[in-house]
């Protein structure tokens, strides 16, 4: 009995890798779209509890791929922003004379 136990927790530990995997190579429009569909599947009532927990915690692991797709392009928009912040040289504008470099 402890040897089926043992390959049944196996071969849920290898699904949920592949799960991951699969989440991992989303791109974040993807993974928006599956987290609706999961949203409205647990609205609707209609999957079993064992299948709504499933439901969920894949939606959990959309969730945090979504969050760190977003907090990636955050990133890279700051950059890019103090890129153009050091290389815009700044000016002075004095009424009437127009802009004088400083």
């Amino acid at each position: 009995m402890a040897k089926k136990d043992h390959s049944k927790a196996v071969g849920l530990e290898n699904q949920g890798q592949e799960a991951l995997e699969s989440i991992q190579n989303m791109s974040f429009e993807q993974a928006m779209a599956e987290l609706e569909q999961i949203s409205a599947s647990l609205d609707s009532n209609e999957l079993s509890l064992a299948d709504s927990l499933a439901a969920y915690q894949r939606g959990g692991l959309l969730l945090a791929h979504a969050k760190a797709l977003l907090e990636a392009v955050q990133t890279q928009i700051e950059l890019i922003d103090e890129q153009g912040r050091r290389s815009v040289p700044r000016q002075t504008f004095l009424p009437d004379d127009g802009p004088v470099s400083s």
